[in-house]
């Protein structure tokens, strides 16, 4: 099921009462003096009677949030627009603007790796190098704030195999993102990563 679909959901109080909006625009400062950066979230749900647990193996198996790539990534004669934002087939670590719409060619191009503003033609499509991308590794989980600095970046976080709704029963979730990105660029739009929860049921 998707997180959508569920009446667990994130919150950003402990009494989930205020759903969080899914989305942290933050700004970088290519110095790297904003990291890092330290935010507290709440999952749970406030619908009485219901438990959630993995669908590999219900109420064994964890329930995990991973941090997750998912800037998109180049797709073979298909139309962007100037809003779009791609990552090549086999990532190289930078992420590349759509610059002139069109239509990408039949196969893929050669993309730049330097020199911010390079471009590239493909089809009709115009690239252009905007700056090296976000990585999981920038995103830190724990259960506990005192938790974060020692924390495996990208990797994922275990908060148990059966949940169960109240607000007691909130799972504290802690983020730190710590940024690796030293080029401007503005990802405003499109994402480029999200903490994913695997695939779960609720009862």
């Amino acid at each position: 099921m998707a997180l959508s679909d569920l009446t667990f959901k994130l919150y950003t109080d402990s009494g989930l009462t205020t759903l969080f909006s899914g989305l942290f625009q933050l700004t970088h400062e290519t110095d790297l003096s904003d990291n890092p950066q330290d935010f507290q979230l709440w999952f749970g749900s406030n619908t009485s009677s219901r438990t959630l647990e993995a669908t590999s193996n219900p109420g064994v198996d964890q329930i995990s949030l991973t941090p997750t790539d998912i800037l998109p990534t180049w797709v073979t004669l298909t139309a962007y627009t100037t809003a779009n934002s791609v990552q090549p087939t086999s990532a190289n670590g930078n992420r590349y603007q759509c610059t002139t719409a069109g239509t990408t060619a039949a196969s893929e191009p050669t993309w730049p790796t330097s020199g911010i503003g390079s471009t590239v033609t493909d089809g009709t499509v115009v690239w252009t190098l905007i700056g090296a991308k976000h990585e999981e590794a920038e995103v830190k989980l724990a259960l506990t704030a005192a938790g974060l600095p020692g924390a495996t970046g990208g990797a994922a976080l275990d908060i148990g195999a059966s949940l169960t709704s109240g607000v007691g029963n909130a799972i504290e979730v802690n983020i730190r993102i710590t940024n690796a990105v030293v080029t401007v660029a503005d990802n405003t739009g499109t994402p480029a990563l999200a903490v994913n929860i695997n695939e779960v049921e609720e009862t």
